[in-house]
């Protein structure tokens, strides 16, 4: 034992590298021998070259050179590469002699001991007894095998990738074996796709096959979904109940809250979701990363199983489990929310940020980095299964493109700038979340190692710069050709977050400077702004929680309604019709009281022009309204006849000021088709008609620039209009 310790580290001193590859019977290695009596599996080689695709990370690590080819070995059991009892080919690069070999007994442990004997010149081999070939339909060894039972039939079939490969069946159900390989052969069918048979099926049809596995297999992808629902409830109680919950105040992110120290805001807003539809879409994008957490273990229509490794039959078409578990899929949730809500701040401060694309998004982009990883590392060598996943890794990887590319036209179409530049940064967040901490690939069933994809760098040691010392770590992404060490990968990913981070205190404390703090927003007719504000006045006792202070409350806005038309109008033929509409703000709720106060005096009111019609009439006219915000007012509008002296109110509509500002997502306005209700002896005429109008909030700031910018339209229009006549003028005394 020592002396052949010795031996070895002697050569690996003088600048041999130990090289290990697999030599199986149809393809094997110039330098091994040609004769084979149908037990050997593969070959150890001494080489000046160490091609680093073929075991990775068997030499990662300081370690004496005599431990270095058990080390080898044990990767090659770790990797499946031996199976349990395998026999071994063991080859000298300056004796390749089969003749010259000598054998000894090996036990059928899982661990193969290996001696090389440098003063011989020689290659020792060792052999274990027949392996005995796979009996269940569905799979095969490519081992060279023996049936265990004299009377089954031993059948040659081959696998995707053409290589050859053994199974023994009962006498008589041999067509069981030949029907599945050709299943495997044909396997990524269309038809395959969809339940029951599950072959390939994609992470968003899952939910539909076995949810509880996918609770219990995906439990956070899973929850945060639960939770989205939840809160879409809450905010539609806080709805109903006119603001009892501040649940709109205190989840969505707000640019000036941040200066308040309200950082939870970068959390929370991916929970907050207008409408169902809004939601939807994005529980939709959730279902489509479930394999970033894992891949449930559901049992398909024919008795096989989704998760590779896992059951009885094999599926020579399950889908790979390379997730990286729970915790990491939690990470990656918060960081690309927290990025997202950053990166979104820098376009727009004063934007109200909700919904979960973010989260999505980061889940995504850690989708990217796994599978490019994967097929960087070339794992396909090192699976418990018998298939090759690189057509299915880059048809994944089209699946993220395509969701990428339709959000990407879309933010183009709606010029959403900001949301384009956040979900980016959080798809970028969630990829370089992986490259960081570099988490474990799979649970086990189908990679032994937790990291194998971090390989030992390509480099040269002609020199011997390397021979004696530690082999540096390395990550591949997509292919060989981009190599990157670890070292390097963790600071860069690290830099980035932390100047995102910079960037954003830079921004908050700085360059928005002249932003208060205090400042507030309408979402839905609700308020948006900080809660940690100083309590107002009126005594210790008598105060309200923080909460409760509003910052919009008592604060001045411009009430903007565009009076578009009227329906469903039924005016007396015998008289005259020439219907206006007054809007008003009142302080109380109209609708409880005798007369729907259409005569009280209004906080503020404007009317249209009176304009002549019968069963439908337009207007197309706005109206601006300077009004202190009150959640207890109310919109009134007033269809009054403009041909009588009293301009008599005939119907009546009203709704709470904070409903009439409801905005949807997406938009800047609240388009409301409101039905009248009659007033008096002669509203017979508008009872039931139906008013369109749109109600806008703008503050005094945006009205003065909103009066400007009009000013500035009107002013090139009346230039233009000028322009013309004077040309046709000119063109009258030709």
């Amino acid at each position: 034992g020592d002396r052949v310790r010795k031996g070895l580290a002697a050569m690996v001193k003088s600048g041999l590298v130990p090289r290990v590859e697999i030599a199986s019977e149809e393809d094997r290695d110039p330098d091994c021998s040609t004769e084979s009596d149908g037990f050997w599996h593969g070959c150890v080689m001494m080489s000046r070259r160490w091609d680093t695709t073929v075991v990775p990370q068997i030499l990662t690590r300081a370690a004496p050179p005599e431990e270095q080819l058990d080390m080898t070995l044990r990767k090659l059991d770790a990797c499946h590469r031996l199976a349990p009892g395998a026999p071994l080919r063991v080859l000298g690069v300056r004796s390749g002699q089969g003749a010259d070999a000598l054998e000894m007994s090996v036990s059928a442990a899982s661990l193969c001991s290996v001696v090389y004997a440098p003063d011989q010149g020689a290659t020792w081999t060792a052999k274990t007894k027949a392996l005995h070939c796979a009996s269940e339909p569905g799979t095969c060894t490519t081992t060279p095998c023996d049936c265990r039972r004299a009377t089954d039939t031993k059948l040659e079939l081959h696998t995707p990738q053409g290589r050859r490969c053994w199974a023994c069946a009962e006498a008589g159900k041999e067509y069981r074996f030949r029907v599945n390989a050709l299943a495997e052969t044909m396997g990524g069918g269309g038809v395959s796709w969809w339940p029951p048979s599950g072959i390939n099926c994609p992470p968003i049809l899952w939910i539909f096959m076995d949810w509880r596995q996918v609770m219990a297999g995906c439990p956070v992808v899973f929850g945060y979904m639960a939770v989205f629902f939840g809160c879409l409830m809450i905010r539609r109680f806080e709805e109903i109940s006119g603001g009892l919950l501040p649940w709109t105040r205190v989840v969505p992110l707000f640019g000036p809250t941040l200066k308040r120290g309200e950082v939870w805001r970068l959390f929370t807003f991916t929970f907050f979701h207008l409408q169902f539809l809004e939601l939807f879409q994005n529980l939709l994008t959730l279902l489509d990363t479930l394999d970033v957490e894992g891949t449930p273990a559901i049992v398909l229509g024919d008795g096989s199983n989704l998760k590779c490794g896992v059951g009885a039959k094999q599926n020579f078409m399950c889908y790979p489990s390379i997730g990286m578990g729970s915790y990491h899929t939690l990470g990656v949730a918060l960081l690309s929310a927290a990025v997202g809500g950053m990166c979104s701040t820098w376009i727009n401060f004063r934007s109200v940020i909700t919904g979960a694309s973010a989260l999505g998004f980061g889940l995504s982009g850690a989708i990217v980095a796994l599978y490019a990883l994967y097929a960087g590392a070339d794992l396909d060598q090192s699976t418990s299964v018998q298939r090759s996943f690189q057509d299915w890794v880059w048809l994944r990887l089209i699946f993220v493109a395509f969701h990428v590319g339709m959000e990407w036209i879309r933010g183009v179409s709606q010029k959403d700038l900001a949301g384009l530049f956040a979900h980016t940064a959080s798809m970028a967040a969630g990829f370089g979340y992986v490259l960081y901490f570099l988490p474990p690939m799979g649970d086990g069933t189908l990679l032994a190692s937790d990291r194998p994809y971090i390989v030992p760098c390509a480099y040269d040691i002609h020199g011997g710069q390397y021979a004696d010392s530690s082999v540096p770590e390395c990550i591949r992404l997509f292919s060989q050709l981009y190599e990157y060490p670890v070292p390097a990968v963790r600071q860069n990913a690290l830099l980035l977050f932390g100047a995102c981070v910079a960037f954003t205190v830079l921004n908050v404390a700085v360059i928005q400077s002249r932003v208060p703090s205090s400042e507030a927003m309408l979402l839905a007719g609700l308020e948006v702004s900080a809660i940690c504000v100083p309590r107002r006045g009126g005594g210790a006792g008598g105060q309200e929680p923080s909460w409760r202070s509003s910052n919009l409350e008592g604060k001045s806005i411009i009430f903007w309604c565009d009076v578009v038309s009227a329906s469903k109008l039924r005016p007396d033929a015998a008289t005259t019709f020439k219907p206006l509409v007054e809007v008003r703000i009142l302080e109380s709720d109209p609708r409880k009281v005798q007369g729907r106060l259409v005569e009280q005096a209004a906080e503020a009111s404007k009317r249209t022009r009176g304009v002549e019609g019968g069963e439908a009439v337009e207007w197309r006219e706005s109206i601006f309204l300077p009004v202190k915000f009150k959640k207890g007012d109310f919109v009134q509008l007033v269809l009054r006849d403009d041909s009588s002296e009293q301009k008599v109110a005939l119907a009546q509509t009203s709704l709470p000021l904070s409903q009439a500002l409801r905005f949807k997502r997406g938009k800047d306005f609240s388009e409301q088709k409101l039905r009248l209700e009659a007033v008096g002896e002669r509203g017979a005429a508008a009872d039931g008609a139906i008013v369109l109008v749109l109600f806008r909030c703008l503050d005094l700031g945006e009205m003065v620039r909103f009066r400007s910018r009009v000013k500035n339209e009107l002013d090139n229009r009346k230039m233009t209009l000028r322009l013309y006549q004077e040309q046709i003028q000119a063109m009258e005394e030709m």
